[in-house]
C-alpha cells in the first residue's frame, strides 16, 4: 500500500496499514491565480489586503461592504475570470496520479470572505440587525465557491480545500446557533457537487470548533484540520465523527516549538492513543509556524512512525 492507497484508507475508516502523516508527498495542490496573493494587493470583491509582518498572510484593511443595506451595491467577480496559468497546467499534467492526490484550493470561503468585505464587526452585527440581508449575502458568497469548486471538478480533481477559520482559542466566534441557521445550510450547498462526485471536502478551521464538528460531519465533510490539541477536546471531536470525518493535526505545536525532543514524543504517544484507534486520523502539527526545532521535527515523525502502525 502507498502512501496515496493508505491516506484514503484512513479517511474512508477502512483499513489503514498506518497514521498517515502530513509530510507525506500525497498531495498536489492548486489555486487559480487571482483569488490569494502573498502580498499587499486589492482583491477582485474590492477587499484591500496588507501584509504585516514579512512572512505572514496579508490582513484584509479596506473592506468594501459598509452594510448590508447597501448589499445590491456589492461587486461580485465572475469564478472564470480566476485563471488557470500554463504553469498550473503543466505541472498538473506531470502529476503521477498512482500516487498522487489532486487538490484544487479556495483560500477564504464563506465566513472569513464575508468578514474581510465587511470587517468582522460590520458582517457579526449584520447576522443580528439585517438577517433577510445576511442570509442573502451567505449565500451569494457560497454560489461563487460552489462555482469555483465546479470548476476544479472539471480539471479532475480528487478534492477541494479552503479556509474557514471559525474558532477563537476557547469557542466559536458566533454561537452554534448562528452557525446553523447562516452557515451550515451554505456549506451544504458549497459542497453538494463535489460530494456528489465522490470527492474529498478537506475542510480547514482554526480554533475551538467542537461544538459544531459533528454538524461537519453530518453534511459529508470528509476530513477536519488542523484540530489545535488546546483549543479542543479532542476525545469528544474523536466521538463525535467517528466513522464519518477524520481529523488531521492534533500535535500541540507549543510543545513542537518549545519543547525537547522527548516532549515531543509524550505529546505524538498522548494524541495517538486519542485519535489513532479505527482510524480517520492523519497525524501532523495542530498549526503550520516558522522557527520549529529541526530535532523537534525530527522526534514528531519518528514518533508517527513508530506509533503509528495499525
Amino acid at each position: 500500500m502507498n502512501p496515496r492507497e493508505n491516506y484514503l484508507e484512513a479517511i474512508r475508516w477502512g483499513r489503514p496499514e498506518w497514521v498517515p502523516q502530513t509530510h507525506e508527498a500525497v498531495w498536489h495542490t492548486l489555486q487559480f491565480e487571482g483569488n490569494f496573493r502573498w502580498q499587499s494587493w486589492t482583491d477582485a470583491w474590492g477587499v484591500g489586503w496588507e501584509v504585516g509582518l514579512a512572512g505572514t498572510v496579508p490582513f484584509p484593511k479596506t473592506n468594501p461592504l459598509p452594510s448590508l443595506e447597501r448589499l445590491s451595491e456589492l461587486r461580485v467577480p465572475d469564478p472564470g475570470n480566476l485563471r488557470f496559468t500554463d504553469e498550473m497546467r503543466q505541472a498538473l499534467g506531470h502529476v503521477d496520479r498512482e500516487q498522487t492526490l489532486v487538490c484544487g484550493s479556495l483560500t477564504y470561503l464563506l465566513f472569513e470572505r464575508a468578514w474581510a468585505i465587511m470587517g468582522m464587526e460590520g458582517f457579526l452585527t449584520g447576522l443580528i440587525t439585517h438577517p433577510q440581508e445576511a442570509h442573502a449575502f451567505c449565500h451569494l458568497l457560497a454560489d461563487y465557491a460552489r462555482r469555483v469548486f465546479s470548476r476544479y471538478l472539471d480539471l479532475g480533481v480528487d478534492a477541494i480545500s479552503f479556509s474557514e477559520d471559525l474558532g477563537t482559542q476557547r469557542a466559536l466566534m458566533i454561537s452554534p446557533d448562528l452557525f446553523r441557521q447562516f452557515l451550515l445550510p451554505e456549506y451544504r450547498y458549497c459542497f453538494a457537487e463535489v460530494l456528489a462526485a465522490g470527492k474529498i471536502v478537506n475542510f480547514h478551521s482554526c480554533g475551538c470548533i467542537d461544538a459544531v464538528a459533528a454538524e461537519l460531519a453530518g453534511i459529508g465533510v470528509t476530513v477536519l484540520n488542523p484540530v489545535q490539541a488546546r483549543a479542543n477536546d479532542l476525545a469528544s471531536l474523536k466521538t463525535a465523527t467517528r466513522g464519518r470525518m477524520a481529523l488531521q493535526g492534533g500535535i500541540d505545536t507549543a510543545v513542537l516549538a518549545l519543547g525537547t525532543p522527548a516532549q515531543v514524543r509524550d505529546e505524538v504517544a498522548r494524541v495517538m492513543a486519542v485519535l489513532k484507534p479505527g482510524g480517520g486520523y492523519i497525524c501532523g502539527p495542530d498549526q503550520s509556524i516558522p522557527g520549529i526545532p529541526a530535532e523537534n521535527l525530527a522526534a514528531l515523525w519518528s514518533a508517527a512512525t513508530e506509533l503509528g502502525r495499525y
